[in-house]
């Protein structure tokens, strides 16, 4: 790859952002937006920042020491925590890089495959697809209008559609023309492990997507706002998912495009705004304060390894 395309490639998230915050500005009122921010907004979120952050690092590092039952000795639930705090700092700039950072340590430290560390993190990402489209589709049928069922339909096709790939992953036998895809390294953790440890997954990353959408709805109360629970679980499900989009520097202008749009009936434009930058902000330091301070060396360790590795 020559410099100037990776040069673009750093750049093109930096642009996005900035451009989609610069016209986001432009279409509100920003004395008003600067209005919304009260001491009440840190009674509600820091102590909720901080609970989070402990809740989903511990759920983190759990998840990881169970798709790696046979690691190497030193690949403890500390270590799997660290790896992940070091992986928090790289998804800040581009979320696939933290997911290639993450793949790049879990091979150094646990002893596995790259392929199998990729399948690692495909599967976790996948897993918490699903369980936010399973959280969303109870609140996206509140409601008796049609519009309320027209989102569950899509979001119940959208977790059938997951939920059957998963099944074909690993269906028994040769699937012709297909099998040279379900043969790809990054499905290997889909294919081979135990539905019992998928199951327990699963509830790990049930709490963990819950934990979210709870820090959420502190930092919505905390600016006085009181969404219905049904509509914002769905609401938020969007929200994530715009967000983990790898075209912005740790979804910032993209979220808060996707606050303004999801959430434009339930406060005034430059309240949600506020709402969104301020969360937005607090988790971006959050997890550079954990980067730096737990796993600095492990960051410098994923980020020489990916130079290494760029074509």
């Amino acid at each position: 790859m020559s410099r100037a395309r990776r040069l673009i490639q750093r750049l093109f998230p930096v642009v996005v952002s900035v451009g989609a915050l610069v016209a986001l500005l432009r279409m509100v009122d920003v004395s008003a937006v600067l209005d919304a921010v009260t001491w009440r907004v840190a009674t509600w979120l820091v102590p909720a920042l901080l609970a989070y952050g402990a809740l989903t690092l511990l759920l983190e590092a759990v998840s990881l020491r169970l798709l790696v039952p046979r690691a190497r000795p030193g690949f403890d639930g500390w270590t799997a925590a660290r790896i992940k705090c070091a992986s928090y700092l790289l998804a800040i700039v581009n979320y696939t890089l933290g997911q290639g950072a993450l793949a790049v340590l879990l091979r150094r430290r646990a002893g596995v495959r790259l392929a199998e560390a990729a399948s690692i993190v495909v599967l976790i990402a996948v897993i918490d697809l699903l369980v936010l489209l399973g959280l969303a589709l109870p609140g996206a049928l509140v409601g008796g209008s049609g519009a309320p069922v027209v989102r569950a339909g899509v979001l119940a096709v959208a977790g059938i559609g997951f939920l059957a790939a998963l099944a074909i992953l690993r269906a028994p036998g040769s699937l012709g023309p297909l099998e040279r895809i379900r043969s790809l390294s990054a499905f290997d953790a889909l294919r081979t492990t135990p539905l019992s440890r998928l199951a327990r997954l699963a509830a790990l990353r049930v709490v963990f997507v819950s934990s979210f959408i709870a820090l959420s709805a502190c930092a919505f109360y905390g600016f006085g706002v009181a969404p219905r629970p049904g509509a914002f679980i769905v609401g938020m499900a969007v929200v994530a998912v715009v967000g983990a989009l790898p075209i912005a520097v740790a979804g910032l202008g993209t979220s808060q495009a996707a606050v303004l749009y999801v959430f434009r009936d339930l406060a005034p434009a430059p309240t949600l705004l506020a709402i969104s930058l301020v969360f937005t902000a607090g988790l971006i330091s959050l997890r550079v304060a954990m980067g730096l301070f737990v796993a600095r060396e492990f960051t410098r360790e994923a980020l020489e390894e990916t130079r290494v590795q760029e074509p």
